[in-house]
């Protein structure tokens, strides 16, 4: 974790004040959402490490019960979070890392509210 602080940290905060500013965090992700396949390090172990997190089995892919237990830990209802899990997963029962990569990218890049991708923190509603 503390690698992946130090990377964002460094990344994020452009004025060197040693805070990350709302709009400093904005503005790295915008410029992640242009060029995913150029992420930096800490970018690539932050996903790695939300995977890793959520798939509380540790067997390579995360289900409905591993997720809505993470994502409702960050006080989202579980009912909302299970929906989300649907919507993500398209209806499948698990989601593998591979598939995780893909959901991320569309997380921070796409523009279409529909993708999968949008429900990778267990919100429904934005």
């Amino acid at each position: 974790m503390i690698e992946i602080w130090e990377g964002l940290r460094q990344r994020a905060d452009s004025n060197k004040d040693g805070q990350v500013s709302v709009e400093e965090w904005a503005t790295m992700w915008d410029e992640y959402s242009k060029s995913p396949e150029n992420a930096l390090e800490w970018q690539t172990q932050y996903m790695r490490f939300m995977f890793e997190l959520e798939d509380a089995s540790g067997d390579g892919s995360i289900d409905v019960d591993e997720f809505t237990s993470v994502c409702s830990c960050y006080g989202l209802e579980p009912t909302e979070c299970r929906e989300a899990f649907s919507k993500m997963s398209q209806g499948k029962n698990d989601v593998n890392y591979a598939q995780f990569e893909i959901l991320w990218k569309q997380f921070f890049m796409s523009e279409d509210p529909q993708e999968p991708g949008n429900y990778i923190f267990g919100k429904t509603r934005f």
